[in-house]
């Protein structure tokens, strides 16, 4: 099975320019996809400011659907900006990039 970025960031998250895959591994039966957002920053979801100054991050881990025999895990790093705008009630946003990621049951 082919072990690539290139080629698992077409199959994976076509359409989706905002992540980057950083590591592809397989073992047993399972891919297991690194990927990350790689948007300099994010608009607010409440005040809409744009911000580029980083809070901190986390990694969702998704369950795909299988690929032939394999299952397909995807670690998601999001990272969190924080909103300036002092009157804002939302003081942090999620990277855009995780928006079109479907939580897993």
């Amino acid at each position: 099975m082919q072990a690539d970025a290139p080629f698992w960031k077409a199959l994976v998250f076509d359409g989706i320019d905002e992540v980057d895959v950083e590591q592809v591994a397989t073992s047993f039966g399972t891919v297991e996809i690194v990927a990350r957002g790689s948007k300099a920053g994010a608009a607010c979801p409440d005040c809409g400011h744009y911000s580029e100054r980083v809070h901190g991050s986390y990694q969702r881990r998704l369950r795909g659907l299988p690929l032939g025999e394999r299952s397909v895990v995807i670690l998601l790093k999001v990272r969190r900006f924080v909103c300036d705008t002092r009157a804002c009630t939302s003081p942090t946003c999620n990277d855009a990039s995780a928006k079109p990621m479907a939580r897993s049951p």
